[in-house]
């Protein structure tokens, strides 16, 4: 496995992308399908201010949301989901930069969706202009060789700084506990990435 430090091919720095909640929107786009399948209105599903959607939303258990997202990957939610606001732009700044940008999505847990997800995810990616140069999926997010990740989930960055590995963590409700370096708004990417991966060269 890559190790911290060491470069993609051409030198270029890696960095890690995760998906779901960091530059695709995935509370906004599951909520209808979540909300039809608990018998709910849309606006009774408030972002969920715990890592856990069953939880949140009150779901019976994880096979309950798991029925309720294989409706929504069933009906194309994947390739539809909002693009959070100045993500694209951004990373085609740090790609043109000399970024390596790997995405990084633990969306493969769910037996039976697998063509779907991924078909939905490049046609995702494409749609909003997401420059990348390898796509990953894997709960394991140490397993891609990253030089800096850029991630919401509380576990996977914990995780990660136990092995010393740089995350900048996305903004969430249900992560705000998380210490920083925290990015609140896509036009901080450059300056936070840059001040990690110092090799990194100017848009």
């Amino acid at each position: 496995m890559k190790g911290f430090g060491d470069t993609a091919p051409g030198g270029r720095l890696v960095i890690g992308l995760d998906l779901d909640g960091v530059c695709a929107d995935y509370t906004a786009g599951f909520r209808p399908y979540a909300a039809k399948h608990l018998g709910v209105g849309d606006n009774d599903l408030a972002d969920p201010a715990v890592y856990d959607m069953v939880k949140a939303w009150g779901f019976a258990d994880f096979a309950d949301f798991r029925a309720a997202h294989k409706a929504g990957v069933e009906h194309g939610m994947l390739a539809s989901l909002p693009v959070i606001d100045g993500a694209p732009e951004a990373l085609q700044s740090l790609s043109e930069a000399g970024a390596h940008i790997r995405v990084v999505s633990h969306r493969l847990f769910l037996g039976g969706t697998h063509r779907e997800t991924v078909a939905q995810t490049a046609e995702w990616l494409d749609n909003n202009s997401i420059p990348y140069m390898s796509l990953c999926f894997t709960g394991l997010k140490d397993s891609v060789g990253a030089d800096v990740y850029i991630e919401d989930a509380p576990g996977n960055i914990e995780s990660l700084r136990r092995q010393n590995i740089p995350v900048i963590v996305a903004d969430q409700l249900y992560n705000r506990q998380v210490p920083g370096p925290r990015m609140t708004d896509w036009s901080q990417a450059f300056d936070l990435v840059s001040g990690i991966l110092p090799g990194l060269g100017e848009p």
